[in-house]
């Protein structure tokens, strides 16, 4: 997954995140029902807290653009694709 994050950025890290997870939807690369990397392979891949990459999945679920299923991951929806 390449998601990559500028520290020098005024925009909130989690914000970065979003951002870029949205943009790989709309353009297709992820599709419906693809399965996102965990907070935790995310966080550790990116090098950020997984409080971050919490924070930026729980802000793309109430979006409609991804959803959590606990104990399985979080998946890509694509009710907000159009």
């Amino acid at each position: 997954m390449a998601i990559i994050i500028n520290n020098s950025s005024l925009q909130p890290i989690y914000e970065q995140i979003i951002v870029q997870i949205k943009d790989k939807i709309m353009r297709g690369e992820w599709k419906e029902n693809d399965l996102l990397p965990s907070v935790r392979t995310l966080s550790k891949d990116i090098k950020v807290s997984a409080l971050t990459v919490k924070k930026a999945y729980d802000e793309l679920e109430a979006e409609g653009f991804i959803t959590t299923v606990h104990g399985k991951g979080s998946f890509v929806t694509c009710a907000s694709q159009e």
